[in-house]
């Protein structure tokens, strides 16, 4: 029996050797191991290093994926894949060794039809904005309980970086290649809606590295947004409430910073504007209370800075929402 890694690539020079690590020091005694490494014609030297892999590894092989987005990398996978099962797994993440093993013996025993282990939030480097990416992403108020990161063991809604049984996806068509994100998510629902059963286990883990710095969070955020109003607009049993939570406090906050200013034009009030000053002070209190919280489990005077971190995230999150209902579904 055969195992196949799918692992969507674009210029990933930076980790895609230590991910093949990864890879390839998997424990397992109960299936042979395929890598496919999907890429969409990075312009760095990551197609040179999965070559130079694959020449020591002839398990490991260079898939190509000229439209370079992530649901075509998986569905290149699927197509390339012996396996019968499959695993989707992320060139920023790092894996336990037992890893693969665990959510397949995990995955038979809970009769489902994908597993994910115990999903870790680690900065990808130990400088200041790495960590404050870290803090935001690893955190409730930042994602929200109901994200991967914070997932609980058992049977779940979604799982990502799951071992799945490959059958279940090709019988669905694959993933659905008109969502850039939230693909996942998608195909976790059409999984469900079919009658089959998802678990998370807590006996193995791996490690996400989150965005390395302020900007690429926000743009994270932004991007997120953006595809979770298409999301919603053509698949909206795939998504959550918590992904729209955002979309209605940045659109709060621009209505009524607009509305105020009509307000006072007008009518010489700062009733809005009073208002808007409200929720920002509750959110930024929120923020506080859960750095002050959160200092317990890890004691760093630089997290005085995360309230305002939080809300730029939230507010940058929302505004992408915002910008994809006004887009529509033509975007």
């Amino acid at each position: 029996m055969t195992l196949s890694i799918i692992c969507p690539t674009y210029n990933e020079e930076r980790y895609i050797a230590q991910t093949l690590e990864s890879f390839i020091s998997q424990k397992h005694t109960l299936f042979d191991l395929e890598v496919l490494i999907c890429d969409g014609r990075s312009t760095d030297r990551t197609r040179d290093i999965v070559t130079q892999y694959s020449n020591t590894f002839p398990n490991i092989r260079l898939i190509d994926n000229p439209d370079r987005k992530t649901p075509f990398a998986f569905n290149a996978g699927l197509r390339a894949a012996t396996g019968e099962y499959i695993a989707i797994l992320g060139a920023h993440t790092k894996y336990d060794a037992n890893y693969l093993q665990v959510c397949y013996d995990e995955l038979v025993a809970s009769k489902s039809v994908g597993c994910t282990g115990r999903v870790i939030t680690k900065a990808a480097y130990n400088n200041f904005e790495a960590k404050l990416a870290e803090w935001v992403m690893l955190s409730s108020f930042g994602v929200s309980t109901s994200s991967f990161r914070a997932m609980r063991e058992g049977y779940v809604h979604s799982v990502n970086f799951p071992v799945f049984r490959k059958q279940a996806l090709l019988d669905l068509g694959g993933y659905d290649t008109k969502l850039e994100r939230n693909q996942d998510n998608d195909m976790n629902q059409r999984l469900l809606d079919a009658g089959h059963k998802l678990y998370c286990t807590w006996k193995t883990k791996c490690y996400y590295r989150p965005p390395a710095d302020l900007k690429n969070l926000f743009k994270y955020g932004y991007r997120s947004g953006f595809w979770n109003a298409k999301s919603v607009m053509l698949y909206s049993r795939s998504m959550r409430p918590h992904h729209l939570i955002p979309f209605f406090f940045a659109s709060g906050i621009i209505l009524s910073s607009i509305g105020g200013l009509v307000e006072k034009i007008f009518f010489k009030t700062n009733y809005l504007w009073s208002l808007l000053g409200i929720v920002v002070s509750l959110h930024l209190v929120a923020g506080i209370l859960y750095a002050v919280r959160s200092l317990k489990y890890e004691n760093d005077g630089r997290k005085i800075v995360l309230p305002f971190i939080f809300f730029a995230f939230h507010f940058s999150y929302g505004w992408g929402t915002l910008r994809g209902f006004l887009k529509g579904k033509k975007y």
